[in-house]
């Protein structure tokens, strides 16, 4: 299971607050075995928190460079799982 990624420009965006609560929600139910979680959101942010809009034009949706973060993120995890 993937974390829900970050919205709106910066920590204050209440949008962003309600991500963040539901990944807490989420990590949860990660149990390691029959469920995993993994939490790349903040591969997507500054160093200050903000969202580059380099990464998401318009704080939500993906670019180019923003898929390459998110293949790049998961690639180890899914060769963990699939046993490689």
């Amino acid at each position: 299971m993937l974390g829900v990624f970050p919205r709106g420009a910066n920590n204050a965006d209440k949008r962003r607050q309600v991500n963040e609560g539901t990944n807490a929600i989420f990590k949860k139910f990660a149990d390691g075995k029959a469920v995993h979680y993994l939490d790349i959101g903040p591969k997507f942010l500054e160093k200050d928190g903000t969202l580059s809009r380099e990464i998401m034009p318009d704080l939500l949706h993906l670019s180019g460079k923003g898929y390459t973060i998110w293949a790049e993120s998961i690639e180890a995890k899914l060769k963990e799982l699939m046993g490689e």
